[in-house]
């Protein structure tokens, strides 16, 4: 339906250039080999040495379920953890591992996100007291994981802190246990990061290298569809991906067509160009959903053991 309110609003139907399908292609799977290298740089550090086909197996798996359960992506973090127990690694170092992985992807997001919104508007691509609260949101969330890395570093406790005055709302039972959980989190985090002092800037910079080349894979898929996209819009785009993914909506229906549609609106672009972009980046979701439902369905151990009848 998209694309078709898009060949009707433009002079100029969309079309499809499939010789740049391959390289879309390519720059893709390139995403996806980084993500599970640093998930792998986690893993070795903990003791646990996966091939690195597996593990991108496995983080396609997880991507799909955290897409299409209304968690705002974090619905996969508990099926790559069980994934990983079912290759024999301790539930809790499995646990570990991803919570690491995962604040690792978020400290890339919030350095990139403020650089993108502010290069955008820098470039004219969009102005307003959204875009800057979205800023001032991400830049809030580098200083806190910031914080906790530096007191973890220093052998402080960083996450009992935060279950005080934040938590004073919960009942005093549940602070209770909140408590004792972080607690044994941070002892556990501040082994890892003695162990291991340059795995967190390690990590860091491979986040940042998958936002960078995330900003290339969709210019590549932007070009499979003949849309040529200037780079504070293609900036936007990349931001407004991620605001979608984070909202806790089943495989971001509507909110990401919306937020695209939005994006290119407010940036003076014609709204058959949003539409485009919005089919184009749905097409490319739906293709990848199907792909990590297809390797979680054939993950090793991941389907129940049978259980004899009674």
């Amino acid at each position: 339906m998209l694309w078709r309110f898009a060949t009707d609003a433009s002079p100029v139907p969309p079309r499809l250039v499939l010789a740049a399908l391959p390289v879309y292609l390519a720059l893709w799977l390139a995403t996806v080999a980084l993500h599970a290298f640093r998930w792998r740089m986690i893993l070795s550090r903990l003791g646990t040495d996966l091939p690195l086909a597996r593990l991108a197996r496995l983080w396609l798996a997880a991507r799909a379920v955290g897409s299409v359960v209304p968690s705002g992506t974090l619905g996969g973090e508990p099926i790559r953890a069980r994934l990983l127990t079912a290759s024999g690694m301790p539930a809790a170092s499995a646990a570990g591992a991803v919570a690491l992985d995962r604040s690792l992807e978020l400290a890339g997001n919030m350095i990139v996100g403020p650089l993108c919104i502010g290069a955008a508007v820098g470039l004219g691509g969009g102005s307003g007291s959204g875009m800057v609260a979205v800023a001032v949101s991400a830049l809030a969330g580098l200083v806190l994981l910031v914080g906790i890395y530096v007191r973890g570093m220093r052998g402080k406790p960083a996450l009992v802190p935060l279950c005080g005055r934040p938590c004073g709302f919960l009942p005093p039972r549940w602070r209770s246990a909140l408590r004792a959980h972080a607690a044994r989190a941070d002892t556990a985090l501040q082994e890892v990061l003695a162990a291991h002092p340059r795995l967190v800037p390690a990590g860091v910079a491979v986040s940042l290298a998958i936002e960078g080349l995330h900003l290339v894979e969709l210019s590549a898929l932007f070009a499979v569809f003949a849309l040529a996209v200037p780079l504070p819009l293609l900036l936007l785009s990349s931001m407004g991906i991620g605001v979608a993914h984070a909202l806790p909506v089943t495989a971001s229906l509507g909110t990401l067509e919306a937020t695209q549609i939005g994006l290119f609106a407010v940036g003076g672009e014609s709204l058959a160009t949003g539409l485009a972009v919005a089919v184009a980046i749905r097409l490319a979701e739906t293709l990848w959903i199907l792909v990590g439902l297809a390797c979680l369905a054939t993950a090793p151990g991941w389907r129940a053991r049978e259980r004899p009848c009674r």
